[in-house]
């Protein structure tokens, strides 16, 4: 076995910064420090007339996660008895959940939300795994009310917090979620649903207030590189401690590159993590739900390029694109051509108007169709509109076929690259 120091090490390492378990996670410790909160915390339960206590689900090991969240007493007990009343609210849910049964009302949800357990970190904690890249949120705002999409994402949670309970029973430690949530093939373009968005923000906040002490990190992997045009936006809509939470791996693409160059890999058990990540497992029809480890296009679209507006460019012509923007907007453009190239720029001609020129904000570059698509964040300096030129005069015989689309991000786009928060799929 390995020394005490070493497993210290081990869990100090995955702990975010500010976290209230930073160091030993033993029970027996934990509850000679705060022994005390946790019985007065179940005393005031009970005397509110809850079934709390030895012998119910809600016994010391349940409260000490409360009494670890919030320091104060009473803040504690309320947040306790709020989860107590929504527990009773939803017994049926939890119960199937307890059962590990899937409720025939999220079979609409699931297979357009790849995301599942799957694997474990170096420590025996569960991971949670999330492909944002290829989940399809449109096609599951269009179908699905808010209210059934938080009820899923705290089915989920709940399926989180009976691991982790069951694991620190088990072992006597206390046991906390990683999720990990891979960012290949997230297209800034496929839209942003200010409905999904919603529901995250609202999973979230029951989150905080039912599961205390679950999340222990949130992994970014494999986040493209205009990632860090948005990074900035993303950190200020979160709570500091959310943000004290993430973790951001560099840029390098785990199905070729080496994983091990995530500072985080040292801290998850590579063999059970699936091969999109760089780890060594390949389920039979693939990891997470089912869908293909090599799948890269979003699930459920009839076609992945929905939301591209086509356009022919005759020959010796060229194709104007023109958005209002503001002062600090971060814009972003794409651009597919069928065949042959075109060429790009971009200018932004200032809203005072008159004589004052355009400003040049990409130099005019050939972009060729064999290069696939073209994708870029652009920054705006100052209130105008930008116009995007898509320029074929050069070509004296031949028009050319793209798709393009060029959208504001605002920030609930720039959240949702980020796909941040436990659950935030």
């Amino acid at each position: 076995g390995d020394s005490a120091m070493e497993r210290e090490r081990g869990t100090m390492s995955v702990a975010a910064a500010g976290d209230e378990t930073a160091g030993d996670r033993g029970l027996d410790s934990l509850f000679e420090k705060h022994g005390e909160r946790v019985r007065v915390l179940l005393q005031a339960l009970s005397g509110d007339g809850h079934a709390v206590g030895e012998g119910t689900p809600y016994d010391e090991i349940w409260a000490l996660r409360f009494v670890l969240s919030h320091p104060e007493d009473a803040e504690a007990a309320r947040n306790a008895a709020e989860t107590l009343r929504w527990r009773a609210e939803n017994k049926d849910m939890l119960a199937a959940a307890a059962r590990g049964e899937r409720l025939k009302r999220f079979e609409s949800i699931e297979p357009l939300v790849v995301a599942q357990y799957h694997g474990e970190t170096s420590t025996g904690a569960p991971l949670y795994i999330i492909r944002a890249g290829i989940s399809n949120t449109m096609a599951l705002t269009n179908t699905h009310t808010h209210e059934q999409m938080v009820e899923f994402m705290m089915y989920r949670k709940e399926l989180g917090f009976l691991l982790c309970d069951a694991i620190t029973r088990k072992t006597n430690k206390l046991t906390k979620l990683v999720t990990v949530n891979d960012l290949s093939h997230v297209s800034l373009l496929a839209g942003t649903d200010k409905r999904f968005t919603a529901v995250l923000g609202a999973a979230s906040k029951l989150s905080e207030t039912l599961y205390p002490q679950l999340l222990d990190r949130a992994v970014l992997i494999n986040a493209p590189y205009i990632f860090g045009a948005i990074w900035s936006i993303i950190k200020g809509l979160m709570s500091a401690k959310t943000r004290a939470k993430v973790a951001v791996c560099g840029s390098s693409d785990t199905r070729k590159g080496d994983i091990s160059k995530c500072p985080f890999a040292k801290l998850i058990n590579l063999e059970t993590v699936p091969s999109f990540l760089g780890g060594g497992c390949r389920c039979a029809g693939g990891c997470v739900r089912g869908v293909s480890n090599e799948q890269t296009v979003m699930v459920g679209m009839s076609n992945p390029e929905d939301g591209l507006t086509p356009a022919t460019i005759a020959a010796r012509d060229k194709l104007k694109v023109y958005v209002d923007v503001e002062a600090g907007d971060k814009v972003a453009c794409y651009v597919r051509v069928e065949q042959r190239g075109v060429e790009v720029a971009a200018a932004l001609r200032p809203a005072s108007g008159g004589k004052q020129a355009e400003t040049t904000l990409l130099q005019k570059f050939k972009h060729k169709s064999d290069l696939g698509a073209w994708e870029k964040v652009i920054d705006i300096p100052q209130k105008g509109t930008l116009v995007l030129v898509l320029n074929n005069e050069y070509s004296m015989l031949n028009s050319k076929s793209v798709k393009y689309r060029v959208a504001v991000l605002e920030a609930s786009d720039a959240e949702r690259l980020s796909t941040i928060d436990d659950d935030r799929v």
